[in-house]
């Protein structure tokens, strides 16, 4: 459909041009345009593909202030001027010369709306969203999944950008419609009420008009299937799970504490602050090389020190630790400490015992006895792991522990399949761009080395500009919903061209900025509402049919 021509009033060049909207015609921001000119002196026909980036009216002919009310009226003549800005993100062929004046243009549709977006040139693709005009837009699965580039990043504020509700409908569309989507899981951390545990029912907020959306998509409008739901234990030494009103089909999650020694997961438990404490640091380092040696030395699942007494709860380290810094004080034996403690004076040992001590408070009833309650991603194709309900620290330790666990397997298969796509919220908190932080350490493997082992992040955070940086770069893909004023303004954003970061402050639920490294300019999207509930209030009921007419 012809909209306009190319304006000769404005400058034009390989970039960017200004084009004329004929009377009638609708030209709107994010509209998909195509113009077909000639190069100078020859008859080679260029196609120009863009995106509206501007669109502006006023009136040709006026001077004063309130000439246009004069102009209604028909007491003034004037023309009404309609220009839309166009930013190009192809060229076919590659001649770089500015489109004629005067060359038509039109609305971008069929092939040409998937040359201007470089569809064509994808391999492997998925459904990534809709245009405001109901058009399908996709994502460059190579640069998803690490086979040119791998990672998401999605920002924006919280309750508003629907960071969670996007990365979900990316890693649905992920598992429909991925080539290798047999070979691949997800992991899930549930960070904000119980909302996650309920993503294998039916929404009942769900309407024809959302359905339309999924099927234009190519999408089986589906709540999530084959997924594993796992939650904390209620209290210590319970093997009931912490899971709200969702009563069945949740597994608990646990560590035996051999498992906590072995693995050496005592350092998750310092994650707050403490980046400056040096020693600190080396004392940790020390206790935790200590515990992995005892682990080694115990028989069966149990965890012994170095007299042969059992250690079944992190109380039970805390004397310990307690009972060796008496040994070095009242000179008993204080080779014992430096097996623990090495040079550190005892002043960093107590300073050490305090936090430990904090922290086991928040965890206790993560660590205790000999028997582990795994989280096996394996299992299930998706795998939710609730941890809503913890203290900050137990949460870092729950992310960290299960990080480190996927990513020391990866690295020992040395195989990248099965791929897993992991889903994080709050990743400023877990990755702090100024602060010390041992998950962070384990998040940049994953954002610098994942892609070859086939651990992929998706995280979502509120402000991008508060996460380490070479994470933040890291992410093929960026993706942005309503974004605060002054967070806009960040570095980090920069790929939000032209007016993209003004549209960012009063971005609407649901529509978000999608960048990739396929298309030069970022592209405006919508996504449905899920098929799959996120609250309980959202759960359709399911109607039973009692069992004398179940053979009808």
């Amino acid at each position: 459909m012809k909209v306009g021509i190319v304006l000769g009033t404005k400058p034009s060049n390989p970039l960017e041009f200004w084009v004329g909207v004929e009377k009638g015609k609708l030209v709107q921001l994010d509209d998909v345009i195509v113009v077909n000119s000639k190069a100078d002196g020859s008859n080679t026909e260029i196609k120009f593909y863009g995106i509206v980036q501007e669109v502006v009216k006023y009136l040709e002919g006026v001077e004063l202030v309130y000439d246009a009310q004069l102009v209604n009226n028909g007491v003034v003549p004037a023309n009404l001027a309609y220009m839309a800005k166009v930013s190009v993100t192809r060229i076919e062929p590659e001649i770089f010369i500015p489109p004629n004046p005067g060359a038509p243009a039109y609305k971008a549709e069929g092939i040409d709306f998937e040359k201007a977006l470089y569809y064509d040139n994808m391999k492997r693709k998925i459904p990534a969203g809709l245009t405001r005009n109901g058009d399908v837009v996709y994502l460059n699965y190579d640069f998803i999944n690490g086979r040119e580039g791998a990672h998401i990043s999605i920002s924006g504020m919280s309750g508003v950008a629907t960071k969670t509700s996007y990365a979900l409908f990316l890693l649905y569309s992920i598992f429909q419609k991925a080539d290798d989507r047999t070979k691949i899981h997800g992991i899930i951390f549930n960070v904000k009420g119980k909302d996650l545990l309920w993503i294998d029912k039916k929404n009942k907020r769900f309407t024809k008009e959302h359905r339309e959306a999924f099927e234009k998509l190519g999408l089986s409008p589906e709540p999530f299937r084959n997924v594993s739901f796992y939650a904390p234990p209620e209290m210590e030494w319970s093997d009931v799970p912490s899971s709200g009103d969702r009563k069945e089909g949740v597994s608990v999650y646990k560590w035996s504490m051999k498992d906590f020694a072995q693995e050496g997961l005592i350092k998750f438990l310092f994650a707050e602050g403490d980046e400056g404490a040096t020693s600190l640091h080396y004392v940790i380092d020390r206790v935790s090389e200590k515990l992995q040696q005892l682990a080694k030395d115990s028989p069966g699942s149990t965890l012994l020190d170095e007299n042969g007494r059992e250690i079944n709860s992190l109380s039970d380290l805390i004397k310990l630790f307690h009972e060796v810094i008496e040994d070095r004080e009242t000179k008993r034996d204080p080779d014992r400490y430096r097996e623990w403690f090495g040079t550190a004076a005892t002043a960093t040992a107590y300073a050490f015992l305090r936090r430990f001590h904090h922290a086991a408070s928040h965890v206790k009833h993560l660590v205790h006895g000999d028997k582990t309650k795994q989280i096996d991603w394996r299992d299930k194709q998706l795998s939710v792991i609730d941890i809503s309900d913890l203290h900050g620290i137990a949460k870092m330790f729950v992310v960290g522990s299960i990080l480190k666990k996927i990513f020391k397997e990866k690295e020992e298969s040395g195989n990248p399949y099965p791929k897993v796509f992991v889903v994080l919220d709050e990743l400023n908190k877990y990755a702090p761009k100024d602060r010390w932080s041992p998950i962070k350490d384990i998040l940049l493997d994953i954002a610098e080395r994942g892609r070859s082992l086939g651990v992929i992040l998706i995280g979502a955070q509120q402000t991008a500009s508060e996460i380490e940086k070479r994470i933040v770069a890291n992410a093929a893909v960026k993706v942005t919903g309503r974004l605060d004023s002054s967070e806009v303004l960040s570095k980090e954003y920069e790929f939000l061209t032209g007016n993209f970061r003004q549209r960012a402050i009063m971005l609407k639920k649901g529509n978000m900025i999608l960048y990739q490294p396929d298309i030069p300019n970022p592209v405006m999207i919508k996504f449905p509402l899920s098929p799959w509930a996120t609250k309980k209030e959202e759960v359709e009921e399911e109607i039973s049919v009692p069992e004398e007419f179940s053979h009808f």
